[in-house]
């Protein structure tokens, strides 16, 4: 299920977020390996991202001028909130 994430929500899991979502990343729930990885990708507290497609368990995302693919068990992990 995903849904537009309105303005001043609280955090929720990236992957609940419906494409055409801009949202910032609020903070990285997983290890120190899964963090540094996200890091090197773009992905870290304070990023802005927009969700661009959506389909099943996987999600492209948009970090600046890079388009990456993430499964769901890592969206699961990267906390965001809605920004308007």
């Amino acid at each position: 299920m995903s849904f537009p994430l309105p303005p001043g929500l609280p955090q929720m899991p990236l992957a609940m977020a419906s494409p055409g979502t801009e949202c910032e990343v609020r903070q990285l729930r997983g290890g120190g390996d899964f963090e540094r990885r996200m890091l090197a990708m773009g992905l870290g507290p304070g990023r802005r991202l927009r969700v661009s497609q959506r389909e099943g368990g996987q999600m492209v995302v948009i970090v600046g001028e890079t388009r990456l693919a993430l499964g769901r068990g890592i969206a699961q992990k990267i906390l965001v909130a809605a920004v308007g």
